[in-house]
Formats: C-alpha cells, structure tokens, sequence
C-alpha cells in the first residue's frame, strides 16, 4: 500500500504543475476567481467535517458568513501572490533572454578578438622581415664595415635610422608577443626545468651594454643558488630582460640595480629587481600595466619605450604559474618582485608527461 502511494505522488504532482501553468496563462482576475472558488469550497467543506465530528447542527446562515468570510480574506491574499508570480515569472524569463543574449555576444566578441589577434600575428610577421633587413643595413653603415664614409652627414644619418628601425622591430615584437598571449599561441607544454641563476645572468650580459651606457651600477645577489623552476625559457629571459631594461634606463646615471635571488617560507623562487630611479605613484603604477601605458616624469621622456614591457611581463610571469607585485616610492626607487613555484629541492629534471599535461590543463 505505501509503495502505491509513493507512486501515485509523482503523478499528484504532475497534476499540480500542469493546473500552475494553466492557471498562470489565464487572466490574474479569473485566476484569482478560481482559487477563491476553491477555497470558499474547503471552507464549506472542512465546516461539514467539523460540524459531523463535533455533532453540532449548521444552518444556512453559518455557511453564508463562513464563505464571506473566506472571500474576504482570501481574495486579496491570493491576487497578491498571482501577481507575484507572474512577476516573478515574468523577470526569470528576462533574465534567461538576457543570458543567452550576452553569451552570444560573448561568443561573437572571443571570434572576432581571436581572428583580429590572428591577422595581427601574420601581419607582425611580414612587417619584422624587412626591417631586421634595414637595421642590419643600418647597423653596417653606421660602423663603416665595408670602409669609411667621406661625409660625417651620413653617419647620423645611418645612426638615426638604425635606431629609428630597432625602435619598431621591439615594438613589432611586443605586439607578436602581445597577440600570441591573446590569442593562446603559448602552449605551456614547451615548459622546462629552469635554473633561474642562468636566466639571471643572460640578461644581465645581455643588457650590460645599456647599464655601461647609461652609468647604472647592476649588482646581483644570490641569496638561495640553484633554485630551479618550471617554465618555458624563452619567456623567462623576455620578462627578466624586460624588467631589468627598464629598471637601467629609468636610473639616473651613477645609480644602482639589484637583483636578488632568494626563496620564501613556501619553497617558491623569488627575483626581486630593485633600483634606485625616478619611482612611480600609484596612479604611474596603473598607467604602466595597461598596455601602451606610458609613465609622465621628465626622465622617462628621454627613453623611448613601447608601454608594453611590463604589461607583457605580467601575463608571461601568470602563464608560467607565477606572480608579479611591484612597489614604489616616487624619487626613491622600484622594486618588482617575481614569484614562481620552484622545483622540489635537488629535483632539476623536467615534469613528467603526466603533470606537464595537468599544468596546461590548468592555464588553458
């Protein structure tokens, strides 16, 4: 019997939901009218009960008040709740337009950013082959490789156009890099086990040019050697690169660089490159990590930047499982500090297939 029961619920409750949605497309008056209907019906019904249990005589005149009184009472509590629902009804079935509505968009949006970083990417492509031709071209005349020039006009003249074109092949560069971040052309599968020490070092030498230019002292301590971490190498070296660069050339001269190379309680890698230049407020500190942002000091006038070094920095750092922080004090210095998951101690092979695919799977 109790197994009939519980299969009879469901049918119940069928009936219900069918009689809600009949009801909710009739008219709020004659919906209303209905289940007032019925429940001046209950009233009527449930007073026979009571009248048949206790054994007490009913009239004509008891089941009249006894239905005004329902009507009464019941009217407006159930017009209310009608036009509750119906509301109710009504802004979930907005909401659910507006959802599918906005999910296209954004769906429409995500094929146009990727098509747009796509032909972006090709056309960065076409435009880097002639001008590494020119700055190369350049760069020869500007030393006078081949033999001297007669006239001095023509080596600014090749100066000047050497550092013009090496001036738009970084910002060609940065762009490619840009659109392959947005349109995931990095696929974190090429990442490696990385002594950080080496990156370090490689772009140190590589910009020790500048720093010697410049008059900026770079000093470097290794708090924690041999830290190694997992990340893919060409990126590593673009975001040290970057942040030392700009950290040079934003040192008045005779000033000073530190990188420090440490780890922290959690066992992570931490590169903290500091300077002793112009600094940043914290409104220059927002302008620098949008992209073309370009910090408004006197100084960095005289250099000639992209605004994409450090935008480009921070998603490279994210996509290797890292984090950026910087701090800085207007006329006292910079300090971006680099933080990534470092390997298990006295582990410098490369991850398994097994994890490296986790890894992806995580950025992807």
């Amino acid at each position: 019997m109790l197994f009939a029961a519980t299969r009879q619920q469901p049918r119940l409750l069928r009936y219900l939901h069918a009689a809600n949605r009949w009801l909710g497309r009739c008219h709020v008056a004659l919906a209303t009218a209905i289940l007032v209907g019925f429940c001046a019906l209950g009233t009527q019904i449930l007073l026979v009960l009571c009248g048949e249990i206790f054994a007490q005589p009913l009239n004509g005149k008891m089941f009249t008040i006894c239905g005004i009184i329902t009507i009464l009472v019941a009217t407006p509590v159930i017009l209310h709740a009608q036009m509750m629902l119906r509301a109710q009804r009504t802004a979930r079935y907005r909401l659910k337009m507006m959802t599918r509505e906005l999910a296209i968009a954004l769906h429409n949006a995500e094929d146009v950013n990727n098509s747009r970083a796509a032909q972006f990417a090709n056309m960065s492509h076409e435009l880097r082959t002639p001008m590494n031709a020119i700055v190369g071209f350049s760069d020869i005349l500007r030393h006078q490789r081949f033999g001297p020039m007669q006239n001095a006009r023509y080596l600014e003249f090749a100066g000047d156009i050497n550092d013009s074109a090496q001036h738009l092949l970084d910002l060609i560069n940065n762009l490619l890099d840009l659109a392959k971040l947005e349109a995931g052309g990095f696929d974190a599968r090429d990442a490696e086990a990385i002594e950080v020490e080496d990156g370090i070092e490689m772009a140190i030498r590589l910009l020790r040019p500048l720093a010697t230019q410049q008059q900026v002292q770079v000093k470097v301590e290794i708090a924690t050697p041999g830290l190694h971490i997992m990340a893919i190498e060409r990126m590593l070296r673009q975001i040290l690169i970057n942040l030392l660069s700009n950290a040079i050339k934003f040192t008045p001269p005779q000033g000073q660089v530190t990188v420090m190379l440490s780890s922290n309680a959690a066992g992570e890698a931490v590169v903290e490159i500091g300077d002793t230049g112009i600094g940043m407020s914290a409104t220059d500190i927002r302008a620098a990590f949008m992209p073309f942002g370009q910090v408004n000091s006197m100084l960095s006038r005289k250099h000639v930047g992209t605004g994409l070094g450090l935008p480009l920095a921070k998603a490279m750092v994210e996509l290797n499982h890292g984090r950026l922080d910087l701090h800085s004090v207007p006329g006292e210095g910079t300090t971006v500090t680099l933080v990534f998951p470092a390997l298990t101690p006295g582990r410098a092979e490369p991850l398994r297939l097994e994890e490296l695919a986790a890894r992806a799977e995580e950025v992807l």
